[in-house]
């Protein structure tokens, strides 16, 4: 994104400036609020003129024009004074800023005419032209116009950097206009926010690069990405030597860290009686922890997991794209009827709710350890998450059940017998659609008549073993068997990565 492109979510535009500017100059038409007390009593509103005066009772006009916010009381002091030595008090107060149309013009969404008061902030009436186009305004050149004349020029890097935004006031005809976007290249990687920035110079000095984007501390090098004449230019520079290097407008810059970590830290959840965190040196494997881990009692220690963030935001990512697959189809399905159009258009809005429900769901990132002599050589991530499971003697039914339940774990009992005793099946289950989770966090396939010892999809043994969930998955009742077929994938896949089954 453009740097600055949040700025006008503020919504400046809902709320006008009410606040004391000092330094405000009052205007024709603006409101103030006189109090006088003592040997004359006066409380009202009143208007400056058209003469640029305030009438004062028993002490005249005063021509408060131009004056500074912060003067008008001293000055009504003095002028009451002439008329009254002693024995009587002033007090004053700006209630209402002169109205004003400002033009809004150059590189904003919505150019145009807009009103507020003289003492709103430029970013009132930038806010009301929809802000600044992020595809080709300008942050850095901003004019505020009178009669023709640049009254000042405003970066408002100046502001999103420093906080630095001086008040100043608008007059009835004033022009703000925003200018093309000058200089600008791209920054990403290990910076403390990835952006689209602007520049002034052309080339652009590294000095103001290092400035601008705050490297993060694990950034150590800078790669360089450049398109010039047709060909395609790469340059990686030490993070130390920025400053002796100058960028052109296009570059695509990634800082990159380039250290190794000298440790890593993996968490550890679940049953068991020791730290919450290990710290390891890096590199390390699964064994390394594992050799750490203080398991109690209750503790499945043949069950235990490894969670990867990695994994997650990969399983993420492949859910997503299936999701806009997806919708796609959906949104682009042909009828041939009248009839077929409303069952389709019906199917449509099931579905598309289902999507959105289903975006939300977040893959755990399980690696699934099967093989002992392989596991214990897996090489850790810093982040990895280790979970010791607690051993149980129930079998979790849930999913497409009439009654999910925990039930006693019977060696003898079948997967059908389990799913029978909590209520059968629901209307929208699929009994092709049963899965079998372990503690470990490898799945098996099943159907309903599976029985202990028999064998399921993929060759796996249907025997049930004590901690292990049933889950039933609901079926994909639509009319196009292409969306049916993506459909029950996607259950499968939110199924096998959350555990959680998804209903429609």
């Amino acid at each position: 994104p453009v740097f600055g492109s949040d700025l006008f979510k503020g919504e400046f535009s809902k709320e006008t400036f009410t606040g004391f500017n000092p330094d405000y100059q009052l205007a024709i038409g603006d409101q103030v609020h006189l109090q006088i007390w003592g040997a004359l009593q006066f409380s009202e509103t009143l208007a400056i003129d058209n003469q640029g005066n305030l009438f004062i009772p028993e002490a005249g006009p005063l021509r408060v024009q131009g004056m500074r916010n912060a003067e008008l009381i001293p000055a009504l002091k003095r002028k009451v004074s002439e008329k009254f030595i002693n024995n009587v008090e002033v007090y004053a107060n700006l209630t209402t800023a002169q109205p004003v149309k400002v033009f809004v013009g150059g590189n904003v969404r919505y150019p145009g005419l807009y009103a507020g008061h003289a003492a709103d902030n430029l970013l009132y009436f930038l806010d009301k032209a929809g802000g600044i186009d992020g595809q080709s305004g300008s942050f850095l050149d901003i004019s505020h116009k009178r009669g023709g004349e640049v009254l000042r020029a405003i970066n408002l890097y100046d502001f999103l950097l420093e906080g630095n935004l001086p008040a100043r006031q608008f007059a009835d005809g004033d022009v703000l206009f925003v200018a093309r976007r000058k200089f600008s290249l791209t920054v990403d990687g290990q910076v403390h926010k990835p952006h689209q920035y602007e520049f002034e110079d052309n080339p652009i000095p590294g000095e103001s690069l290092l400035k601008l984007v705050h490297p993060l501390p694990s950034a150590t090098h800078l790669l360089v990405r450049r398109e010039k004449s047709g060909q395609s230019k790469t340059q990686y520079i030490p993070l130390q030597e920025i400053g002796n290097h100058t960028f052109s407008p296009g570059d695509e810059l990634s800082l990159i860290s380039e250290s190794l970590p000298q440790s890593i830290g993996v968490e550890v959840t679940g049953e068991h009686i020791g730290p919450t965190r290990i710290i390891l040196p890096y590199p390390a494997t699964l064994q390394d922890a594992l050799d750490q881990l203080q398991p109690g009692p209750r503790s499945n220690t043949s069950a235990i997991g490894l969670y990867r963030r990695a994994i997650a935001a990969r399983q993420r990512t492949m859910l997503q794209e299936s999701l806009d697959n997806l919708e796609r189809k959906i949104l682009t399905a042909r009828s041939s009827t009248a009839e077929e159009t409303q069952i389709r258009a019906n199917e449509a809005e099931m579905l598309l709710k289902f999507i959105e429900r289903a975006r939300d769901t977040k893959p755990k990132g399980q690696v699934i350890l099967t093989n002992p002599e392989v596991n214990s050589n897996i090489d850790l991530e810093d982040g990895d998450t280790i979970h010791i499971p607690k051993l149980s003697n129930l079998v979790l039914v849930h999913g497409e059940i009439l009654y999910p339940n925990a039930q006693v774990y019977k060696p003898s009992a079948s997967i059908k017998q389990y799913i029978e005793n909590a209520g059968g099946f629901t209307a929208n289950a699929d009994p092709k659609q049963v899965l079998i989770v372990h503690p470990d966090g490898s799945i098996d396939n099943s159907s309903t008549g599976g029985f202990p010892g028999s064998k399921m999809a993929g060759g796996a043994s249907g025997k049930l073993d004590p901690g292990d969930e049933i889950l039933v998955l609901p079926k994909a009742d639509v009319k196009s068997l292409q969306i049916a077929k993506d459909l029950t994938e996607i259950l499968y896949h939110i199924a096998v990565s959350t555990k959680v089954v998804l209903d429609l």
